[in-house]
């Protein structure tokens, strides 16, 4: 019911309509760099539908991994950009700073921004967090119970041997790759300053595959082929609404912190546009509405009324600045500055064996 008429709601506040307006008649067509899956889906239902319905501007979804977007971007340097707005993660989104792909955005155009909790807020003005999320452990209560395995409660469990290959190790190029080859790592006495740890730890985890999207993840708890995983909250607790015997947990050890940014691309032809759209994204509603279908944690703080009446929901994601604070955040630019050398070894030692 809850999920029912947050979605009217979402609805209404499309066709009634907030902030500036554009005219109905447009031939911009804004081009969004996304993640795809169910996630693209989202934010087509709670953000796109109701700009385009709005502004005329119609939106173009171009999916594909954080990574593969960034690369996109250096690559078109000096030509025209592949996109006008892109959602990429806080480690990548640090990569594209230093890149000088993205633009700071316009607080008189992203009103919304004056809403977001600090913690979200880009402190040199680029695209803020738009959802939070948390990396633990999913697994398949079904398959350990007849399996006759107690569930897990550590990361370091994901190396018992009754379940070798029936737990994966995500690509370095994800989120959840990179933070789980952290765990590993601190599972050693290290961090991300001491990555070769993890990738030693990794090394001895017979793994089943090393997939770079959650869309291959899910197809791969679905089936049962993969018992647990290093996952994202809000895509396992999709697969557990949709009735499948899934569990997501966060690890004695601590789960990881991580945002979803979002960005206008630098040398759009669009600005202006792309930045209504992000204020869109930014909405309260929409953020509701992408919390109902994919349960991440809105970061307008507008919302936390909300999710403190429905507790049902907020379970399922860090739904406050403090939520968010007892996960562990990364230090993302001590692990950039040890990447080139950690994911040459992670080739070398991981997906050579």
């Amino acid at each position: 019911m809850f999920r029912y008429a947050c979605a009217t709601a979402v609805l209404a506040l499309g066709l009634a309509g907030t902030g500036s307006a554009f005219a109905q008649q447009s031939n911009v067509t804004l081009r969004v760099a996304n993640y795809g899956g169910v996630f693209t889906a989202a934010q087509k239902k709670y953000a796109g539908d109701l700009f385009t319905g709005r502004s005329g501007v119609k939106v173009e979804y171009i999916d594909a991994n954080p990574p593969d977007h960034l690369a996109k971007l250096i690559a078109s340097k000096g030509r025209e950009v592949p996109y006008d707005v892109v959602y990429l993660d806080d480690i990548i989104q640090e990569q594209a700073i230093r890149a000088g792909v993205l633009e700071r955005l316009d607080p008189k155009i992203v009103t919304n921004l004056k809403d977001i909790y600090d913690i979200a807020k880009n402190k040199e003005g680029y695209g803020p967090a738009m959802i939070f999320y948390s990396i633990g452990i999913a697994y398949n209560t079904q398959k350990y119970a007849e399996a006759g395995i107690a569930a897990p409660t550590s990361w370091g469990d994901l190396w018992d041997p009754r379940i070798a290959g029936k737990v994966i190790a995500p690509d370095l190029s994800v989120a959840m790759g990179r933070d789980f080859l952290i765990a590993a790592a601190r599972l050693e006495g290290g961090d991300e300053n001491s990555l070769e740890k993890g990738i030693e730890k990794l090394a001895t985890l017979k793994a089943q595959s090393y997939p770079s999207s959650s869309a291959t993840i899910e197809a791969l708890m679905k089936s049962g082929d993969v018992w647990a995983a290093p996952w994202i909250n809000g895509r396992a607790w999709g697969l557990t609404d949709q009735g499948l015997p899934i569990r997501f947990i966060l690890p004695k050890e601590g789960g990881f912190a991580g945002t979803t940014t979002i960005d206008v691309v630098r040398d759009t032809k669009a600005p202006k546009e792309a930045q209504e759209y992000i204020n869109r994204v930014l909405d309260p509603l929409p953020q509701l509405g992408q919390a109902n279908e994919i349960p991440y944690g809105p970061t307008n703080r507008l919302l936390a009324p909300i999710l403190a009446a429905n507790p049902s929901l907020a379970q399922k994601f860090p739904s406050s600045p403090e939520d968010f604070g007892k996960l562990y955040i990364v230090n993302w630019a001590a692990y950039n500055n040890n990447f080139a050398r950690i994911n040459s070894l992670w080739n070398r030692r991981v997906l050579s064996d």
